[in-house]
């Protein structure tokens, strides 16, 4: 393994000169910079970033932790926070919780172990321990996609209280009366926020809401959708709390002999990433992940960049995406 002196030696340099480098590069010329660079490449060094640290204060890395990363709206955010951060000199690190506080709690002690500079989560449930957690041990964190009551730190979210009433009043304006609201956990503020809003606007009409609840994923979509068909008459339309909720819901209806849109239709939020611009069906609310997460990333470098401002929340809009699953009721037969 290669030392700074191996390096200081390569680049003609000396080992004052290599350090220089890693905690002030702006004090060394252009060309000094570029031999160091030239050398530490050829000798593979890697600095030991925990001495470093105790020196700098900072371990130039952040982490982003996520509820699925394989939801392609989690996807987005973390490639936007990877940007910004990149470009800022910081090192990324990843982890999924699958909706687990358990999971959830075990990430960021190890995060506070390893002295990470920063920290971007969207939480798992609606305590907010883990983030009193962080804050007890001075890591600057920053909320994304999801809110938490009473936690004093900065948040930055889409609106969904719109999204759930904008896809309710898009269902009510093709003629839709009997909507049924399935998917998502209620200890989720973006759940609760999107069930206000459809419920506003179906009580606005006379109408009474119906919603059944569970996780986000595509088995709950699934089960969920299976017991209803069993406990009443199929339903004009069908509100999924997410894409892959909707993806079981279709699943369930085709196993009972359903399609959609011809017998029922169907809309979620979320939308599909690639899958939605090759076969474009599915009707959704389109969250503008990437400018969230970059949002985020901001937030969080001024914190990190000494920003002791109350709490602040950045609120994003929406779109509704309108595709073949929610056609006027009038025209739903093939």
């Amino acid at each position: 393994m290669s030392t700074i002196r191996d390096v200081a030696e390569e680049a003609g340099v000396s080992a004052m000169t290599v350090s220089r480098y890693f905690n002030e590069p702006e004090k060394l010329r252009p060309e000094t910079r570029s031999e160091v660079e030239r050398a530490i490449e050829k000798k593979q060094y890697v600095p030991h970033t925990p001495a470093r640290s105790l020196v700098q204060g900072s371990t130039k890395t952040i982490s982003l932790v996520l509820a699925d990363i394989t939801n392609p709206f989690f996807t987005k955010i973390s490639r936007a926070v990877e940007d910004t951060m990149q470009d800022r000199g910081y090192t990324l690190m990843l982890g999924n919780t699958d909706e687990t506080p358990e999971k959830e709690e075990r990430y960021l002690q190890t995060l506070i172990a390893r002295r990470v500079d920063g920290v971007i989560l969207s939480p798992a449930a609606s305590s907010r321990e883990h983030v009193e957690l962080l804050r007890q041990h001075d890591i600057p964190t920053v909320l994304i996609d999801r809110k938490l009551e009473g936690a004093e730190v900065d948040t930055v979210v889409t609106d969904s209280f719109d999204a759930g009433r904008r896809l309710a009043r898009h269902f009510l304006e093709r003629g839709y009366r009997d909507l049924v609201f399935v998917g998502g956990r209620e200890d989720v503020s973006t759940l609760r926020e999107r069930l206000a809003g459809y419920c506003a606007v179906l009580e606005d009409e006379g109408l009474t809401p119906d919603y059944h609840l569970g996780e986000y994923d595509r088995q709950s979509g699934y089960e969920i959708v299976e017991r209803l068909l069993r406990s009443r008459d199929v339903p004009e339309g069908i509100i999924a709390a997410n894409n892959f909720v909707g993806i079981g819901a279709i699943e369930a209806l085709r196993d009972r002999g359903l399609r959609v849109p011809a017998d029922v239709a169907l809309a979620c939020f979320g939308d599909l990433g690639v899958a939605s611009t090759i076969d474009p069906f599915l009707t959704a609310i389109v969250h503008p992940a990437y400018q969230l997460g970059r949002k985020a990333a901001d937030m969080l470098s001024q914190r990190m960049g000494g920003y002791a401002g109350p709490p602040r929340e950045e609120t994003l809009p929406v779109d509704l995406v309108v595709r073949k699953s929610t056609p006027p009721i009038r025209d739903a037969d093939p």
